[in-house]
């Protein structure tokens, strides 16, 4: 028998609170061990009754799911944070996102879908409604881009060469520059993009097509 789940339902809705428990109540891998109707509660009763899963609405009074997805990844980075949720539009999937949850459903879900999620989200994995994917890929693609925004022509110049792999010596003899210049300009572009390494920098490059910039 499978390790049982520890499950905490968070929603301002109590007749939705009660739903899902009866929805829950023959999965024997799962336990609900609090409940809370908004956020505020929600940080109260965490130290208590410490889930693994979170299945949290965002629009609760006290402190929003977005408010609140953030005060706990910061003090309880263990805990898998599901967005359960009517809202299905860019904004709110990328906020709850960036604030670090581990799962995006929408409240039409199916009990299939939501054992699903809480299954995978408990193994570190991250798990969206399938009409919300295409968000989280245009999330990905503009951060991206956005961030590639803030590079240098020279910091362009230098990148394709580094993918080309080029060494500093030969980058600086054909760009008529100093080998020190080079490197400032290589740790200056994996500052800006929040990689830590050369190796990641060209991966980067290639994923994000810098070459055709």
């Amino acid at each position: 028998m499978k390790k049982k789940i520890k499950l905490f339902i968070a929603d301002d809705h109590q007749m939705f609170i009660d739903g899902i428990k009866s929805l829950l109540n023959e999965t024997d891998w799962i336990e609900i061990v609090g409940e809370a109707n908004n956020g505020r509660e929600v940080i109260e009763k965490m130290h208590i009754r410490m889930p693994d899963v979170l299945l949290l609405d965002i629009g609760m009074p006290e402190l929003n799911g977005i408010e609140t997805t953030f005060l706990l990844t910061e003090n309880y980075p263990s805990i898998k944070i599901i967005a359960l949720t009517m809202y299905d539009d860019h904004h709110r999937v990328s906020k709850m996102l960036k604030a670090g949850v581990k799962g995006y459903l929408l409240k039409n879900t199916s009990k299939n879908e939501l054992l699903e999620a809480i299954e995978a989200v408990n193994k570190d994995e991250t798990y969206l409604s399938p009409q919300l994917e295409k968000f989280a890929l245009n999330n990905e693609k503009t951060e991206d881009q956005s961030i590639i925004s803030k590079l240098t022509k020279r910091e362009i110049e230098i990148i394709k060469l580094i993918v080309q792999s080029s060494t500093n010596k030969e980058i600086a003899d054909k760009l008529f520059l100093s080998e020190l210049t080079i490197n400032t300009h290589r740790k200056n572009a994996m500052r800006k993009l929040e990689l830590k390494n050369t190796a990641s920098l060209v991966q980067f490059a290639i994923e994000n097509n810098i070459n055709d910039l």
